[in-house]
């Protein structure tokens, strides 16, 4: 018997334990379409955000990766509206469909009588769902020895049934911020009927808590690809194109810088490095942190910047022109990639085991 199967025993014995036990929360909506390929942009090891400032000659290359970049973009966008097109061969029509239970078989098995029909009373509760979609539904929350638990409804709105693989789901609180990230196997869930809820429960491991000793008020079970907006530790800001943007390790990178920065202090205003890499085509991408702990925004068109290898030495230069312009709101933190084209590297071979990028001028 699987382990969430024991705990959701011990926690409810009867329809009446359950449903008192119960708190639906907001909900998580991913387009269906977008939930199948999830686990397959998130393994692609290219996935870097390329719609960022270019200079000099390198300019048409980096707006020809800027443009593939954002084809995907714009076709998922457009599959939002015409998922149910696809599926039913004629124009999409958005209604609002309802999703009963469906149990795994294992919880089939091992529930009786009272404890499903306390289920089939929450399912029947939950408002009603887009069609097209999949959504998690958080159920409760509560101590595990290893973490925190988890149960929620997975709901599959779309007219045809699901099977899920990896993904990476988040626990939220209080305005999205972050409290645990994790990787999940979703096959096991089985295949969702369409038109149906199936209650899971997720273990968040201690080791993927962001943070300690919080309230988890007004918490969210969330797929992370449905996110517009994530709130990291120290303030640290993840909008909706990043989050879609940046590869699982880079943001497994910024989740770590985010666990052990001191926090922004009055007035301080810094670069951090985050991760630095090297393009096929030569070039260096610098992924940096803008902390702003001073009491206005700040926003920036032009950038001059300088990479510093191990030694302080020169290793690349560049004027940054930031298309839209980049602004950092007051007392938070926000992340920027910067790519050096080849031809504005300054050192033939650099020592990147330490490494920094400053403002000239501003060191």
């Amino acid at each position: 018997m699987f382990t969430f199967m024991k705990n959701w025993l011990k926690k409810g014995s009867g329809s009446e334990g359950l449903a008192a036990d119960r708190e639906i929360t907001e909900e998580s909506v991913l387009p269906a379409d977008q939930a199948q390929l999830a686990q397959v942009r998130e393994a692609e090891p290219s996935a870097e955000p390329t719609d960022f400032p270019q200079q000099q000659t390198a300019q048409e290359q980096m707006a020809a990766a800027a443009t593939e970049a954002a084809e995907p973009a714009e076709e998922q966008s457009g599959g939002e509206q015409t998922a149910g097109e696809q599926a039913a061969g004629g124009p999409a029509v958005e209604t609002a469909v309802e999703t009963p239970l469906s149990l795994h078989p294992e919880w089939e098995q091992q529930l009786d009588s009272s404890q499903k029909y306390a289920l089939m009373f929450m399912a029947s509760e939950l408002p009603p769902m887009a069609s097209d979609s999949i959504s998690l539904a958080g159920i409760r929350i509560y101590p595990h020895e290893q973490g925190v638990e988890v149960t929620a409804f997975i709901r599959n709105g779309s007219s045809r049934p699901i099977r899920l693989n990896q993904m990476n789901l988040l626990l939220l609180f209080d305005e999205n911020r972050l409290f645990a990230r994790q990787r999940f196997d979703l096959s096991a869930v089985g295949e969702i009927p369409p038109r149906h809820a199936r209650p899971w429960s997720f273990l968040f491991l201690r080791e993927n808590f962001l943070i300690t000793d919080v309230l988890l008020s007004r918490w969210k079970l969330a797929f992370e690809l449905a996110e517009k907006k994530l709130v990291l530790p120290q303030q640290l800001e993840l909008e909706e194109s990043w989050i879609k943007a940046l590869s699982d390790e880079q943001k497994q990178s910024l989740i770590e810088l985010a666990r052990r920065l001191p926090p922004l202090r009055q007035g301080e205003v810094n670069l951090q490095p985050v991760q630095l890499s090297r393009g096929a085509d030569g070039s260096l991408r610098a992924l940096l942190l803008f902390r702003n702990g001073s009491t206005r925004s700040l926003s920036f068109e032009k950038l001059p910047l300088v990479l510093l290898d191990a030694q302080g030495e020169k290793a690349a230069e560049g004027l940054f022109e930031l298309a839209g312009g980049l602004t950092v709101r007051k007392e938070t933190s926000k992340p920027w990639l910067f790519i050096f084209p080849r031809q504005n590297l300054c050192k033939e071979a650099p020592d990147f085991s330490r490494w920094k990028v400053i403002i000239p001028g501003k060191a």
